[in-house]
């Protein structure tokens, strides 16, 4: 799967730095390498960018995108192994109470916690309307063939897909991580929500080889007035 992201540019214009122990592109914000763990406080301090670098929008709105801000065209990219779970109905044992599956908690837990991890204890939550992409890889049913290309157009349904990593990254008890403030900043989707069986018969170009979800996160686009209702 390519990310699109050039790792040339980051280093050049963006003021990220290979580590010098495995090598990995990190941010220049970061302080200890969480591939290896080498501290780079020294050089997170002879390479911060300095603040004109960075792409800027009206004051007022600059606090409320966050952290990402801070990232190479404000775009949050991560990806997240394991077989997706989705969130449906659940049931309500008591008034307020909510009783998620097992399963659903578990997945859920695991996307929040490697979006914590990708992002880093220092992330502030965007709190600005939000464009998301996101593309599911599914396990391949053992019935399809076994060299053919075949859409995953079977359960489980993709508006439960999203509807828990929606709410992963945004978890009600605010103790937790959070991507962003709240689900409902979410105003539409770049690509996806799409889903499909691993790559290499894969259907979108997000495929992974093994069953999981790759999810973007960015700002949306200043909003305009569509006047094509003719």
């Amino acid at each position: 799967m390519s990310s699109g992201i050039d790792i040339q540019r980051l280093i050049t214009e963006q003021g990220y730095r290979p580590c010098p122990n495995c090598s990995a592109v990190l941010r220049p914000t970061t302080s200890t390498c969480r591939h290896c763990g080498t501290p780079l406080t020294s050089l997170v301090k002879a390479h911060k960018p300095a603040p004109a670098a960075r792409p800027r929008i009206a004051a007022a709105k600059e606090a409320a995108v966050g952290s990402l801000g801070d990232l190479p065209e404000r775009c949050l990219t991560f990806t997240v192994i394991g077989t997706p779970v989705t969130q449906g109905s659940v049931a309500t044992p008591a008034p307020g109470v909510v009783k998620y599956s097992p399963q659903l908690r578990a997945w859920r837990r695991q996307v929040n916690a490697e979006a914590a991890q990708v992002c880093g204890r220092s992330w502030e939550p965007a709190n600005c309307p939000l464009v998301m992409s996101a593309v599911f890889t599914l396990p391949r049913p053992t019935s399809a063939p076994k060299t053919k290309a075949l859409h995953a157009a079977a359960k489980p349904d993709i508006d439960k897909l999203i509807r828990a990593i929606q709410d992963a990254l945004s978890p009600k008890d605010k103790k937790e991580f959070r991507v962003y403030t709240e689900d409902s900043r979410i105003v539409g989707y770049d690509i996806g929500p799409f889903k499909t069986y691993p790559a290499p018969l894969g259907t979108h170009p997000w495929a992974l080889t093994e069953p999981g979800v790759t999810i973007a996160l960015r700002p949306a686009p200043a909003a305009t007035l569509h006047r094509d209702f003719a």
